[in-house]
């Protein structure tokens, strides 16, 4: 038997590029303590360690990398009491703008970063896959790990 590696993943850095605030002292403990206590750097050392992650897969002659997209607007998933117009689409936006830079840098590796859908994630099912897709203009290095829509909107 042969092992050969298929993929890095960065699962829980992923998780810390996008946290609510009422959840970061939870999410501290995936962290370097140096950085707990400190949103701000939390998330920066997290970026980082996907910046790192995109070149190691290159290195690795790897072209997809996993992870997942974070728990911004988790908090958001059950419609009580009742979200303000616009909250959802703002967090999309603001999701957006935390990851283009990071899949900007798997595309110059040559890397697809793709996101597990999962319970407590933003992106949790086949539509807010879809969403966060549009909201990065449907950036090409977006992707899902089975790479397959059908299965995508199966588990919404």
């Amino acid at each position: 038997m042969v092992w050969r590696i298929t993929e890095l993943s960065t699962h829980l850095q992923g998780q810390l590029v996008a946290v609510h605030p009422a959840y970061n002292e939870m999410f501290d403990g995936f962290a370097p303590k140096e950085v707990h206590g400190n949103a701000a750097a939390r998330t920066q050392w997290a970026v980082q360690q996907l910046l790192y992650a995109a070149k190691a897969s290159k290195n690795l002659g790897l072209k997809a990398h996993v992870t997942f997209s974070g728990a911004l607007m988790w908090q958001t998933v059950y419609p009580w009491p009742q979200r303000p117009a616009g909250l959802v689409e703002d967090g999309f936006k603001e999701l957006a703008k935390r990851w283009v830079p990071i899949l900007d840098t798997f595309d110059k590796n040559g890397v697809d970063l793709c996101y597990e859908i999962h319970p407590g994630e933003d992106l949790h099912d086949g539509v807010t896959f879809e969403r966060f897709w549009e909201a990065t203009k449907k950036h090409k290095r977006l992707q899902h790990p089975v790479r397959s829509k059908p299965f995508c909107f199966a588990a919404a």
